[in-house]
Parts: C-alpha cells; structure tokens; sequence
C-alpha cells in the first residue's frame, strides 16, 4: 500500500502530539516535519520528537529561508546555518527525503535571471552536501503572482529542474502549480520520474490557501483531482505524497483518513 505522508502544517508546525494522532488515524501513513518555523521555540520542540516518530517515516521540509541571494551574502550564511541544523534532523529522524524552495522573497524587476542563477548555485551546494550525507533531496516549485514572487513558468521550473544535478529531484506542489494557473496533468508528464514528491493540497486559483484535495468551490473540483491523482500515478508512481494542508478546526482525523485512503485508492 502507497505511503502518505502527512505535513506539519496540519497542526501549526507545532502540535506534534495531534499530529502523531492524525498519523495513527490513518492506514500506511507518515509524516513531513518542518525543519524551521517562526516561533521562538520551535528547534527545542523538535529537537524532542524523535520518539514520538520513532515508528513511522518522515519526510523532511527543508528552513524556510531565502537561498537566492549572492553567494556572499547574509542571506547565504543564514541558509548555510539552518540547513546544517536540517541535516542534523534528517539523521535524527532517519528520514528519507527532504524538500526544499527555490526562493523565497519578492521578484523584484530585472532581477530575475540573477535570483535564478543564484537560487541554482545554492541548490546545487545543498545537493553537493545531501550526496556525500546520503539525503534524498528534491526542489519544490513555489510563488505565487498575487504577491510578487512568482520566480518560473511552468516551461522555466522544467528546464531549472534539469539543469540540476541527477541526484535532484522535483517536488510539484499542486496548490502553488493552480495559483500560477500552471497545467498540473502536462507539467507531471513532461518530468515523469524526475518528480520524485508531491505537496497534495487545493486552492482558489489565486492565493496559497493548502485546503484539502477534495474540497468543493476551488480551482480543482473533486473529478479533476482523481484524474490528476490518476495521472501521477501513471507517470511518477514512487513519488512521495504529502497532504499539506492548512491547520483548522475542518482538519480532523476522519478527513485525513478519508483522503490518504482515497489517495492511497489510485495505487492498488
């Protein structure tokens, strides 16, 4: 039975213990741990969780931190110091993938080919230590046009992907894909086993909302998201899947499970 993952996002990147619950609601499921978050104590608090998933695989989201600056820069050293903290992680939860973003910050006029050649030089120095570390890491698309930081064309993030080493692989995130009103079905064929994760989540088309796949009034209705279920399965089906969605009080442990087992339906 297909593994699906559940991000930590689902409880605020904070509520381990609902979300270890969330995961033992659920029929082959794992979990996708955040390497960073905005509050003060979130490395404490994740720096104890190793028991608490000790028997389930883990995923890793690499920090969220900018990696598109200068080589020089202090946005470089930030991101050197949080990603050795990730690798540390990575260890510590003997995790079998981590994913992290080309950019984070606003894609300011004419500088966009710097930002991509420098988001690619950091890719490829994360990759260079995650090959000698054993990491599994791949790249997820991110931006959205409503606020700016819309880096890559669906045709720009395909040739970005190959222009990374093997080893690298992509994650295809749906929700930002259908913000950027990106054709999913024809991005997952043109990669094919190049995409080796998803991010499972709906949106309105515009804004980065990481509802739940199946949910009505959003850019996906329910038959266009078994078709692309379909579709990911047919062209990249040892993907890791993540249902990344928005923490609320609509996440219960009846949606996950009835979403991981609809999910989990399309590979039998």
């Amino acid at each position: 039975m297909k593994t699906v993952y559940l991000s930590s996002f689902c409880t605020a990147f904070r509520d381990y213990a609902r979300l270890r619950a969330f995961v033992g609601a659920c029929e082959n499921a794992g979990a996708e741990l955040a390497t960073s978050w905005t509050y003060p104590e979130f490395d404490a608090l994740l720096d104890v969780q190793q028991e608490r998933f000790k028997d389930v695989p883990v995923t890793l989201h690499a920090p969220f931190v900018e990696i598109s600056g200068a080589p020089d820069s202090e946005e470089r050293r930030i991101m050197t110091q949080a990603f050795e903290k990730a690798f540390r992680w990575y260890d510590l939860f003997g995790a079998t993938s981590m994913v992290m973003h080309t950019h984070e910050k606003r894609v300011a006029p004419g500088e966009k080919e710097e930002m991509i050649c420098f988001s690619r030089m950091a890719v490829c120095d994360v990759a260079a230590t995650a090959k000698v570390k054993g990491i599994h890491l791949t790249v997820e698309n991110v931006g959205y046009p409503n606020k700016g930081n819309a880096l890559f064309t669906k045709n720009e993030f395909v040739d970005f992907i190959g222009s990374l080493p093997d080893e690298v692989g992509a994650l295809i995130d749906t929700g930002h894909a259908m913000a950027n009103h990106w054709d999913i079905p024809e991005l997952v064929k043109t990669l094919g086993t190049r995409i080796r994760g998803y991010h499972l989540h709906n949106t309105d088309g515009v804004h980065d909302l990481h509802r739940p796949i199946f949910e009505q009034g959003l850019w996906y209705d329910k038959q266009e998201m078994w078709k692309l279920l379909e579709t990911i399965a047919e062209y990249s089906p040892d993907a890791d899947l993540v249902l990344e969605y928005a923490p609320g009080e609509h996440i219960t442990a009846e949606l996950l499970r009835e979403d991981v087992r609809c999910v989990q339906s399309v590979w039998r």
